[in-house]
């Protein structure tokens, strides 16, 4: 009996480690994440991506890796919700749809970033994001992540300010020691 139990304890391990490297394959196959090393600021541009505009949408931007520069990409998203600003950072997080991805566009914000709360201050804006957004990629993706979020932010907010906290605390400096204007849209 004991050796049966044991069988079926490896099959249940050995299924269960084979459900796990799907899901972590899956994960990386649902979004790329580009590292930006060695890309200069400098040689990024910009182009538009034609979606169509039904009632309540924002520009979001992408971006697509090129041979020698990466290129800043804004696409329309139909927003959700009573907040604009909320929803566009979400549609910012969520990534390049299936079809966006296939024709070449990414995010250098990290996968996993989560918006945790979007709060007015006056007649501001205060936008908290997790720690994930200040993680690794080097100096040219902070500056590049940071420039996606500049934009998108600015297409909602009209001439409100918008500060960037992370985890609850103002970003003053990135983890790549980049200086961290705020607020993040002027």
């Amino acid at each position: 009996m004991a050796v049966k139990q044991r069988a079926t304890r490896l099959i249940q391990i050995v299924a269960g480690a084979l459900a796990c490297s799907a899901m972590f394959l899956t994960g990386c196959a649902e979004r790329k994440i580009l590292t930006g090393a060695a890309v200069p600021h400098e040689k990024i541009t910009e182009r538009s991506v034609q979606a169509e505009i039904l009632g309540n949408s924002a520009e979001v931007w992408f971006v697509k890796p090129g041979t020698d520069n990466i290129e800043l990409v804004k696409v329309s998203r139909k927003l959700a919700g009573q907040n604009k600003l909320e929803a566009a950072l979400s549609e910012l997080l969520r990534g390049p749809t299936g079809e966006e991805e296939a024709q070449g566009l990414a995010s250098e914000i990290p996968k996993g970033t989560i918006l945790l709360g979007v709060r007015p201050l006056d007649e501001d804006y205060e936008i908290d994001l997790s720690r994930r957004f200040n993680s690794g990629g080097g100096e040219a993706s902070m500056q590049t992540r940071m420039e996606q979020l500049k934009r998108t932010v600015a297409s909602v907010a009209g001439d409100k300010k918008v500060f960037l906290n992370v985890e609850g605390k103002r970003l003053v400096a990135a983890a790549e020691g980049l200086e961290v204007q705020q607020p993040i849209n002027f």
